[in-house]
């Protein structure tokens, strides 16, 4: 059994600020969410504050998902104060694998920063590792498992990171252990912004506790609370009762529904 209990009530215990950059289709949910795992969000992004901002942070969580260039501006500051302040960053290329200049900023951040967790998609970690744009003809439906576990292992070894592939199946490797996470609900991919919830709730749990267990547990949180959330309802009921779900998950929850391979 994957150990969580402890992680899961220190961070019920005790409070850490979380300085994400984000997009704001996401940032309220996000924010709420870790509220209600009893962290502390922060959103700054403005250039001129942002250094101070993530140097006073327990992590720092740079997600893609909405860029320009006033945000690339404040992400470059914010990674030089982790850098320099050894603060975790937690990185979300969100889009790697749809343009360009997303694919090359992403790469650029591995390349000159200590990123300690990678989190993308199937697609999205398959162009990061290639190196190449992959929307067109290779996506999360047509990437093997096999293929995307070895990517996943090869990746975390490149860049001395552990790296996320969430997909049907999510998958995390440090290099050498890899967890397979079974758990989720098929309405998770119908909700906008539960990818930038995910990597708030990682960032969160590799704060406290910074091994694969913590990033098992994020994601656990994150497809047991949907699992229980997944009524014969429509979509909005399904938003909020996540997020009721996420916000009473505990320990006994996690380690009755938890379905997952270790390889």
């Amino acid at each position: 059994m994957i150990e969580f209990e402890n992680i899961l009530d220190n961070m019920h215990e005790n409070t850490h600020t979380i300085h994400a950059i984000v997009s704001p289709l996401a940032s309220n949910d996000m924010a709420n969410v870790l509220l209600s795992l009893n962290q502390a969000p922060i959103l700054a992004e403005y250039h001129n504050e942002v250094y101070e901002v993530t140097q006073n942070s327990h992590a720092l969580l740079i997600n893609m998902g909405t860029i320009n260039e006033s945000k690339l501006k404040g992400i470059k500051e914010s990674l030089k104060s982790a850098k320099e302040n050894n603060i975790p960053i937690i990185l979300d290329p969100v889009g790697a694998s749809a343009t360009k200049v997303r694919l090359e900023s992403s790469l650029h951040y591995l390349e000159n920063y200590p990123i300690k967790v990678l989190k993308g998609n199937y697609s999205e970690i398959y162009s990061i590792y290639h190196k190449k744009l992959s929307t067109r003809g290779v996506d999360s439906k047509t990437i093997k498992k096999e293929e995307i576990v070895n990517i996943c292992k090869n990746l975390s070894t490149m860049y001395n990171t552990i790296v996320v592939a969430s997909g049907k199946e999510d998958i995390v490797s440090d290099g050498n252990e890899v967890l397979i996470l079974k758990n989720g609900s098929p309405l998770l991919p119908k909700l906008t912004g539960t990818g930038c919830i995910l990597g708030g709730i990682i960032a969160a749990a590799y704060s406290f506790d910074n091994s694969i267990n913590a990033i098992a547990l994020a994601i656990s949180i994150l497809n047991i609370g949907a699992e229980l959330a997944q009524k014969d309802k429509g979509m909005a009921t399904f938003k909020i009762s996540l997020l009721d779900e996420i916000s009473l998950i505990d320990s006994k929850k996690i380690r009755e529904k938890i379905d997952y391979e270790k390889l």
